[in-house]
């Protein structure tokens, strides 16, 4: 399976994924895994690719958002493959356990190991990352 990871500048430039795990990255470190599976990443209740739904961080968030970005944080949006889509609850439960995070509520042992391939601008949580032996 396959995650194609964009970085995002600003809330415009992410407000608009759906179907997708984000990263919110601090000094190279996994600060919050989250998910926008059946929302948007932002914006306000509207129809976009096909999925009626709401923002996970409505327009809101925005000013946030976008104070953490001009001050340090990193934001990546990651688009899924169709089966890394079809696991996005695992996949983010995965994500999570191996890389760390310093503020997810929600974390479990994997269900299994998973392999994936990370492409695109991939975060530095998981370039750096060193499996333990």
């Amino acid at each position: 399976m396959e995650i194609t990871w964009i970085r995002c500048e600003t809330y415009a430039e992410a407000r608009n994924h759906s179907r997708i795990i984000y990263l919110h990255e601090w000094d190279g470190k996994p600060f919050y895994w989250g998910k926008a599976h059946n929302s948007h990443f932002g914006g306000h209740k509207r129809m976009l690719n096909g999925l009626f739904a709401s923002g996970r961080y409505n327009s809101g968030y925005r000013h946030w958002i976008e104070g953490c970005l001009r001050h340090g944080a990193k934001l990546y949006i990651g688009k899924l493959d169709t089966e890394a889509l079809d696991l996005i609850d695992e996949v983010e439960n995965y994500l999570i356990h191996t890389y760390g995070h310093e503020t997810n509520t929600k974390v479990g042992m994997p269900a299994r190991p998973l392999v994936i391939t990370h492409l695109g601008e991939i975060p530095d949580t998981i370039r750096s990352h060193r499996p333990a032996v």
